[in-house]
């Protein structure tokens, strides 16, 4: 399954932590968007390991779920490239 996960981790050093992991996982398409190729249990995994990372009282993280027909349907444009 295909996911698009977005964060927005208020202090530097949590927010690289994080981005750090999600690379692990998939490939960043904009500074705090990575998408991934998940199976139930890597994405659990991932959930594991960036969920503890967060502060619930000043972060957020969203997990979309992205069926393959959407997934390959999605258009991007622009050659912008992050790391």
């Amino acid at each position: 399954m295909y996911y698009v996960i977005a964060y927005d981790v208020a202090e530097d050093a949590r927010r690289t932590k994080i981005m750090n992991k999600l690379k692990d996982y998939g490939f960043a398409v904009q500074y705090s968007v990575f998408e991934c190729e998940l199976d139930a249990p890597r994405l659990q995994l991932l959930k594991d390991q960036i969920l503890p990372l967060l502060d619930h009282a000043t972060d957020r993280l969203h997990i979309y779920r992205i069926c393959e027909t959407c997934f390959l349907r999605a258009e991007s444009y622009g050659s912008g490239g992050y790391t």
